[in-house]
């Protein structure tokens, strides 16, 4: 197992052999700091850690480099990322770099992992970036390691010689502790995962709260400040964010390609409990009961939805029309859309007592539809279980829903209809 990281303030180094113990742990990993409130040194800007020696084995050698982009709406959106390839191109002239695009607004590392082998693996990507901090914000530090260690040890199960590199990016809930030079609670998480494996970090909002400092820029601004204006919502950079976090990739990435020592085997898990055997898998006609008709992707209760990472998606509109499918694992979830039409569902497992949800949230509206998860609140026993989903009769409060955000339901009768649209199940297996 490798070694978890130990902290160097809290040990003795007053004698010869520990100083020099210490100075080869600054040299081992390429550190860059900042600068806490109180110009205290405090976390690293980045950590090397095993770096990405199989992407550097391609500097000056001709082929293809995969690269992959797992994350949230900030590695959708067309900024750090495209910007990260084209450096990478400028680093790798020699290298036909193609781009896989993984990023789905709104979702976390719970779902991510769930979509990896749809979205991510089946492209067979050399280096995989993985983009969760800011979605993560609300989820408890276990519950992302559990997930973030799946990714990796499903990502190395499909090919041990991908690259995996953490990006963490900013928002609002973490502000204040990436100003105060601090990773937030879900980078900590993940950094935990990282250390174990020696995956290489990248704190992107460091530099952010720098030149905010700086006052050269404003972390939350209005589209009358152009370039000074990190993000205009504290959430999602501007074009001129979006370049802030690639400056920061453009220091970060040679400093990888340093480490050209091949990567230790895996070492055992972290957590016996990890997600590494998640999946999402879609839907067929054999589970229907009742009336399911194929979803167009130009149909309008998907505007917004990321379609080209859209599984094959399935709708109900009566009252008792329902899946049925048998799975073997312990923890249970739905990917469905949210939309102006989603309607309660009820979920009952091997007979118990239904749970019953919906879809729709106060972010929707008819032009903004989604792609969202849903997970069972309980963990399942290991084996086989029963499902059945099934569209309620009773009809969602969109309008208290939207109420409770501070948000008004402008035409109630674009929300009128009460339906269901379900596009894979999620299905992990934690059991030995």
């Amino acid at each position: 197992m490798s070694p978890r990281p130990v902290s160097l303030r809290s040990a003795s180094i007053n004698t010869p052999m520990l100083r020099f113990i210490f100075l080869l742990a600054l040299c081992a990993s390429t550190v860059t700091r900042t600068m806490g409130s109180h110009g205290d040194a405090t976390a690293p800007e980045r950590m090397t850690r095993n770096g990405l020696p199989g992407t550097a084995t391609h500097m000056g050698k001709r082929g293809e480099l995969r690269v992959a982009y797992l994350g949230g709406s900030i590695t959708a959106a067309e900024g750090w990322r495209p910007l990260t390839t084209t450096f990478l191109r400028e680093l790798l002239p020699d290298s036909a770099i193609t781009e896989i695009a993984a990023g789905v607004p709104g979702t976390g590392s719970d779902l991510g992992v769930c979509r990896l082998g749809a979205d991510v693996l089946r492209h067979r990507p050399d280096l995989l970036f993985v983009e969760f901090a800011v979605n993560d914000a609300n989820t408890a530090p276990a519950d992302i390691e559990r997930t973030m260690e799946g990714i990796v040890r499903q990502t190395w199960r499909a090919n041990p010689a991908t690259d995996i590199c953490f990006v963490y990016t900013v928002s609002t809930p973490g502000w204040p502790d990436v100003q105060a030079g601090n990773y937030p609670a879900s980078v900590r998480a993940m950094e935990t995962v990282a250390a174990h494996y020696g995956i290489p970090t990248v704190q992107l909002g460091f530099e952010v709260a720098r030149r905010v400092a700086d006052k050269g820029m404003l972390f939350k601004g209005t589209a009358q400040d152009g370039d000074r204006a990190f993000s205009v919502d504290g959430v999602h950079p501007t074009p001129a964010g979006h370049r802030v976090y690639a400056d920061v990739l453009r220091r970060a990435l040679p400093e990888f390609l340093k480490t050209t020592a091949s990567r230790p085997p895996l070492p055992p898990s972290l957590r016996a409990d990890n997600w590494e055997h998640a999946e999402q898998r879609v839907l067929s006609r054999e589970m229907f009961r009742g009336e399911w008709k194929a979803v167009p992707l130009d149909d309008e209760n998907l505007r917004g939805a990321t379609k080209a990472l859209l599984p094959p998606t399935w709708r109900a509109d009566k009252a008792g029309d329902a899946i049925e499918f048998d799975f073997t694992g312990t923890h249970l979830g739905l990917l469905g859309i949210a939309a102006p039409d989603s309607g309660w569902f009820t979920v009952t497992v091997d007979g118990n007592a239904p749970v019953t949800d919906t879809f729709f949230d106060a972010y929707v509206t008819p032009t903004f539809c989604r792609a969202r998860k849903w997970f069972y609140p309980q963990p399942l026993p290991p084996g086989k279980h029963r499902v059945r989903v099934e569209l309620s009769d009773r009809a969602v409060d969109k309008a208290a829903i939207k109420q409770a955000a501070g948000k008004t339901l402008a035409d109630p009768e674009l929300y009128a209809q009460q339906r269901l649209a379900l596009s894979a199940l999620l299905l992990i297996d934690t059991a030995p």
